[in-house]
């Protein structure tokens, strides 16, 4: 099943996603992910549109102007036509021999060298519209081989842009969590030693008359430690991964809302340049 394009209505939701700490940033990043994914179809659809719409236009002009010499051939059928019944006219006035009449005989020899002029004409303009023809066939031929270039240009670099954007999505968001875990494990160790340097410097004894151990000297330390692990640890994580992301996910959303502006002009560009609606290309 194709995924769906990218609309208004994604980014939009997106925007309201990101305002609420309360998001994970892991679906943050996956969502943001598929946004990308889904404006790569977006994308396709604008390459394909120009390349359809190029089409388009190109075979109508090759059109117009194969009818337009069409025309001129059958004009020139029409013109040897009646030149053909030229001939087969003055043949007839041949055919009981050479009048004797000086006059008659000057107008025959006169209208066989019209005949035999104007057939020139004809067959030079039958020889330049061939010509003609043949230069339009091959150039036609070259735009169709120069399109499909163009298409084949546009795929490629499509393909790895998108590609690189979701390697540059995934990097950061690795970047970013060992970030936050790192800072995380400093919050949660660093609460719990801070209450109880705290507690140890108002006097709380320790649990031990042995103060060489350790563990019975902080033991507020631990309990502190396994309660913030227990009941905030989590929470915290979430908070610094969302403080350390947020940034990078709205520059990553305002990015995309200027892609997805610019592949708006570009439909209306193409649509305004072939006169053909982008809803007529898509039914």
């Amino acid at each position: 099943m194709p995924i769906p394009s990218l609309s208004e209505k994604d980014l939009e939701a997106y925007q309201n996603d990101l305002s609420n700490p309360e998001k994970s940033t892991e679906v943050l990043f996956i969502t943001l992910t598929g946004l990308y994914q889904r404006f790569a179809g977006n994308e396709q659809l604008l390459a394909s549109f120009e390349y359809t719409s190029e089409l388009q236009s190109l075979e109508n002009s090759y059109a117009a102007k194969k009818e337009h010499y069409n025309k001129e051939i059958a004009e020139l059928k029409r013109q040897f036509k009646q030149l053909d019944n030229r001939i087969v006219a003055a043949e007839q006035k041949l055919r009981h021999g050479i009048p004797d009449d000086l006059m008659v005989m000057d107008k025959i020899i006169a209208e066989q060298e019209s005949i035999v002029e104007d057939q020139e004409k004809l067959n030079n303009a039958e020889s330049a519209i061939v010509e003609q023809v043949r230069k339009i066939d091959i150039a036609y031929g070259k735009d169709l081989q120069k399109l499909e270039q163009q298409q084949n240009n546009r795929n490629t670099p499509l393909n790895n842009k998108f590609s690189a954007f979701n390697d540059q999505i995934k990097l950061a968001e690795k970047r970013i969590r060992l970030k936050a875990n790192a800072i995380s494990i400093i919050v949660i160790i660093g609460i719990p030693l801070i209450v109880d340097m705290i507690l140890i410097s108002l006097g709380l004894p320790a649990l031990s008359k042995n103060t060489n151990k350790l563990i019975f000297t902080h033991y507020i330390f631990l309990i502190a430690l396994i309660l913030i692990e227990l009941l905030l640890a989590e929470k915290v994580k979430s908070r610094i991964s969302y403080m350390l992301s947020i940034s990078y996910l709205k520059d990553s959303l305002g990015t995309l809302q200027n892609l997805f502006r610019e592949n708006k002009k570009q439909i209306a560009k193409v649509e305004s340049e072939h006169n053909i609606s982008i809803s007529e290309f898509v039914k």
